[in-house]
């Protein structure tokens, strides 16, 4: 398969060449890479042997080989299978009608494939050997920047690659000297048994009859032959040792750039990724091109192994006199492998999937681990069982130093924390997916330190057995907080996202910093929005957070580059306008846009204006159109949404009013935001958009059909059957002056109640009809609050559905 490996890492014309041939012939290329083992195995007798026989072998075997594979492919019957079932069928008739008769044009077909094959991966190699790429590697080794591009880890793959395949060409070349010296050993000593006299070489000075002289050259052109292939086999056991040295060296490399790099980089990205229940495609694209890189390291080492084991056994037989012994290098050289592939083995063990970093005790929570050489490693070893435990800080850090913790259950035990790794056709790995852990109980917190403060993680441990050597792997989690009940997610996930944005790579235990400098903290913060909602924020919204976490400073004004945020005042001390921690407000308004999909979507769309202070929505709205109004949150109501527009005061003068925030409770009662920013009046153009609502909201609406408009006193009629339909008002004011008659009002279809009928009413949101069909106006705020009496008193279990009638402007 040395061959193969080579030829994929051919580029360019090269690789169109290899293409043409295999088109040209069509001979299938997934043939070729299916069984490419067993046809290299062939290749080198049919090179030799032509005959209408060897090529009747060769047309069976692999025809049998094609079957056998399909018959596999379809038992498993998994997606992917059965696509890869109907090509290998339509191959085997393919084959079958074209060399049922004429066996020797496969034969040929398959040489002249595989012999371009070689001759352009020699060309490649040549091309390598005259530009000195390979034996750079050692300079290159020591460059500290890691973060290589996907191009240059390829290129020393392909390097790699080749390297091997010219170790295994030395291997073969030392093969046939060892049999060209031991038919030589042959030949003289059957010379030296017909001529005993010719055991020892001629003494200088005497005479011999003829045939003993012509013996002694016989003598002496045997033994000079034995020395010149004696010679050549240990040229050529230099150069092959060369080669192992140079492909460490590239496994070296390669290690640097793929495990200490991108492998590293990837887990670091998987840390912003805490919030996410799965993976995003990127970020899984990205580990299945690593794990090709592993295996194409393991891939090196392993055949280098049995190559330095080979040589190993059959050099130094035959040292001439200086000659410094090969076996120490060697020596040296597969201790190097076996360090690499340990290290290989040990790091691409790695956490696919990480587990909650908010644990609620007694609840279920799921894991994925993976190895990303396990499909090349099973082969080689034995993959057991992979089990899961709770570690405490202290025991984290004993880990860290070395020091495996005696008793791994010290800090808590996790239920259902064990299970065998298996194949997944679908990434092609080998992992586990632990679905249903759960901890059963958890190491009590000690003196001031507050439970959502306490961080643990997640040991997932395994031992791979290769060659008789046990190797243990293992991988900790993400820090993970583990809490008793839900009021404790907000602090919890502050602790969380602080740890893992501003945590030091290589720190012992779970040391964080006290403090984070303003524009990483920006960072942390528009990505966690991003991440949970689907949109970032504005600059703008972040100089308003800003302003909220560096006190009274201007942010426009200040520069914020050097501002440090502490960890206090990040997640403890209650800001004085929201009156809770800063964390806490920002993460409910988090929460709940991540929770609201018209929310999310109008956010996305650019609808919502987020994070502004009420004086600066006042300034951008008395610039704007009467009837333009924006969104924002509340920046004293929490977790609530303020809505803000622009009308027209008593004078003719431009007023931007503030009507009373909107909270969870409003969304419960109400249908959707979009309906009821529709239904009213004094909405028009939305703010930042410039259009209207309409094109803004209309998408966001329910599409159900409404109730007809002849509806008397919540009455309707269905299929003749009379259904009571209880309205609940939601009363928008939209000025101080409730006797103005500047009031909207959305009406709604109250939640079912024990004294409505069982048939169930699609709910809707829209404005009154003022001519008295549908409801009957508001003349002054005692009718409003009479109807609120009487709606409470028929409904109580409902009554807190209702929206607020009173204007306060202390919660804007």
């Amino acid at each position: 398969m040395a061959l193969w490996a080579a030829s994929q890492s051919l580029r360019g014309p090269a690789l169109q060449e290899m293409l043409r041939t295999y088109e040209k012939h069509q001979f299938h290329i997934e043939i070729r890479c299916t069984f490419a083992n067993w046809i290299e195995n062939q290749f080198w007798n049919l090179r030799q042997n032509r005959d209408e026989m060897t090529a009747i072998c060769f047309r069976d075997e692999i025809l049998n080989l094609m079957r056998q594979q399909a018959q596999q492919l379809e038992s498993i019957m998994t997606q992917d299978s059965l696509l890869q079932w109907s090509r290998m069928t339509k191959y085997i008739d393919d084959f079958s009608n074209r060399f049922q008769n004429n066996p020797v044009n496969l034969l040929e077909i398959v040489v002249e494939c595989l012999e371009t094959e070689t001759r352009l991966c020699q060309e490649a190699m040549m091309t390598l050997q005259r530009t000195g790429n390979s034996s750079e590697w050692n300079n290159n080794s020591n460059n500290t920047n890691i973060c290589s591009t996907a191009e240059d880890i390829r290129r020393v793959c392909s390097q790699l690659q080749l390297v091997t395949i010219e170790a295994e060409n030395g291997w073969k070349n030392i093969q046939q000297l060892g049999e060209n010296l031991n038919i030589l050993s042959y030949h003289w000593n059957k010379f030296l048994s017909e001529h005993p006299e010719c055991r020892y070489p001629p003494t200088a000075g005497a005479k011999y009859p003829p045939n003993q002289v012509q013996a002694f050259k016989q003598r002496q052109g045997l033994w000079n032959d034995m020395v010149e292939i004696i010679k050549c086999r240990r040229e050529a056991e230099l150069t092959i040792t060369e080669n192992f040295t140079k492909i460490v060296d590239g496994v070296k490399l390669l290690h640097t750039k793929v495990l200490a790099g991108q492998l590293f980089e990837w887990k670091q990205r998987q840390k912003t990724l805490c919030g996410i229940e799965n993976l995003t495609v990127k970020h899984c694209e990205e580990l299945k091109q690593i794990q090709l890189w592993c295996e194409s390291s393991l891939d090196a080492i392993w055949r280098t192994k049995i190559l330095v084991e080979q040589v190993h056994a059959v050099c130094d037989k035959n040292l001439m006199p200086n000659n410094e012994p090969v076996k120490p290098r060697l020596d040296i050289i597969f201790q190097e492998l076996e360090s690499l592939l340990c290290e290989l083995v040990k790091e691409t063990f790695i956490i696919m999937k990480q587990p909650p970093q908010i644990i609620k005790v007694e609840t279920k929570f799921a894991a994925s681990v993976c190895s990303l050489i396990g499909t090349k490693l099973n082969a080689l070893s034995g993959l057991t069982d992979v089990k899961a435990h709770i570690l405490s800080e202290s025991q984290v850090r004993s880990i860290q130093s070395g020091n495996f913790p005696p008793d791994l259950e010290a800090s808590g035990k996790i239920l259902n924390s064990c299970k065998p790794m298996q194949f997944d056709s679908q990434t092609r790995m080998w992992k586990v997916d632990l679905t249903n852990m759960k901890i059963g109980r958890r190491a009590s917190t000690k003196g001031e330190e507050m439970v959502t403060e306490l961080k643990f993680a997640i040991l997932f441990t395994s031992e791979f057995a290769i060659q008789n050597k046990k190797i243990v792997v293992r991988d900790l989690s993400l820090p993970t907080v583990v809490i008793v009940n839900t009021n404790q997610t907000a602090n919890a996930m502050g602790t969380i996202v602080w740890d893992n944005y501003f945590s030091s790579p290589n720190r012992e235990g779970f040391e964080v910093p006290k403090e984070a400098k303003w524009p990483s903290v920006a960072h942390m913060l528009n990505t966690e929005f991003q991440n949970r909602v689907g949109s970032g924020l504005t600059e703008e919204n972040l100089q308003f957070l800003a302003s909220k976490l560096l006190g009274d400073m201007n942010p426009m004004k200040v520069d914020l580059s050097c501002a440090a945020v502490s960890w206090q005042k990040f997640i403890k001390i209650p800001n004085s306008e929201f009156n809770q921690p800063f964390w806490k407000w920002f993460y409910t308004i988090m929460d709940l846009m991540q929770s609201n999909t018209e929310l999310k979507a109008i956010w996305c769309e650019g609808s919502f204006v987020g994070f502004i202070t009420k004086e600066r929505a006042k300034e951008i709205l008395l610039g704007c159109d009467p009837g333009t109004f924006l969104l924002r949150f509340s920046s004293r109501k929490p977790k609530a949404i303020s809505i803000c527009y622009t009308g027209i005061g008593d004078m003719g003068q431009k007023v931007v009013e503030f009507p009373q925030p909107l909270d969870e409770k409003n969304f419960t009662a109400l249908k959707t935001l979009s309906e009821c920013l529709i239904d009213i009046p004094q909405f028009v153009y939305v703010y930042p958009r410039g259009i209207s609502k309409e094109e803004a909201f209309r998408s966001h609406t329910n599409k159900a059909p409404k109730l007809p408009k002849q509806v008397n006193d919540a009455t309707s009629k269905e299929n003749g059957n009379s259904i009571y339909v209880p309205l609940l008002t939601w009363k928008l004011i939209l000025n101080g002056n409730t006797n103005s008659g500047s009031m909207s009002t959305c009406t709604t279809p109250a939640p079912e109640t024990p004294q409505s009928m069982t048939t169930t009413v699609e709910t809707e949101c829209e404005m009154p009809d003022l001519s008295g069909n549908y409801m009957e106006p508001h003349d002054s705020i005692a009718d409003e609050i009479n109807i609120r009496e009487n709606l409470q008193a028929e409904f109580p279990d409902q009554a807190s559905f209702l929206g607020h009638s009173s204007y306060d402007n202390s919660v804007m």
